[in-house]
């Protein structure tokens, strides 16, 4: 088995600069690292930016960095410690909105009925914003990502892994099949891939909800040895018939 050796990363370099200074150096564009690592194009774009808080869970991120790292030639490890570093360093992006406070002024408005017949309203208000957010919420479809695999993804590979997230307590099935999710919503399921096209729906839905889905298209290929066994066969059976 012929091995690599796995080049020095420089220290003074971020996660960022050292993934896109790899990418330019195997003249690779960000949607075809995309397609060779298997990783989403917004999360490598993330990466890129030393956007962390757009990635998606520690477990798939750390599979994003150990895939980067197969595909360049780089210390794994080091990887991830860079990562690490780097991302505990990052502030909590918060956004806070501030609205001045504005007085009440005083004057003939501002009598008891005056007051009851707003706190009213607003009681009303309140009542009617939540109600309306909470029949939205049950009839709106979950939201639903796909991680892995790209749609469109070429193999020889007998069977494939699935993964993504949908939101907790939302049923996902893949092609009709009730696969286990995490209480994350979580999910990751192998399937079998035949010879051909293979076409694989994957939905979530809550009781009562629509139903969201997106479907993604595998093309799994004969591998070469299966190719070149059928030829020798072939090959032979012309030399006997000769």
């Amino acid at each position: 088995m012929t091995g690599f050796i796995q080049k020095k990363l420089p220290t003074t370099k971020s996660l960022p600069e050292i993934i896109k200074e790899e990418r330019q150096k195997h003249g690779l564009t960000v949607e075809q690292l995309s397609f060779k690592t298997k990783i989403s194009v917004k999360y490598l774009e993330a990466f890129e930016k030393g956007h962390y808080q757009l990635l998606p869970g520690e477990v798939y991120t750390k599979q994003f960095i150990k895939n980067l790292a197969k595909l360049f030639h780089l210390n794994e490890k080091n990887l991830q410690n860079i990562y690490q570093k780097e991302k505990k360093s990052q502030p909590t992006l918060i956004n806070i909105n501030r609205h001045p406070k504005k007085e009440l002024k005083t004057g003939h408005w501002l009598s008891p009925k005056s007051i009851r017949n707003f706190l009213i309203v607003l009681i009303i208000i309140a009542f009617s914003s939540y109600f309306g957010f909470e029949i939205k919420n049950i009839f709106t479809p979950p939201s639903l990502e796909i991680y892995s695999p790209l749609s469109q993804t070429i193999t020889t590979e007998s069977n494939i892994e699935i993964k993504g997230k949908t939101e907790p307590e939302s049923t996902v099935l893949i092609n009709q099949q009730e696969i286990l999710t995490d209480p994350e919503g979580n999910f990751t399921q192998i399937v079998d891939l035949t010879i051909g096209l293979n076409v694989f729906k994957i939905s979530a839905g809550k009781k009562h909800s629509k139903i969201n889905e997106i479907t993604i298209s595998i093309l799994r290929k004969p591998s070469i040895t299966a190719g070149a066994n059928l030829e020798i066969g072939g090959n032979q059976h012309r030399v006997v018939n000769n």
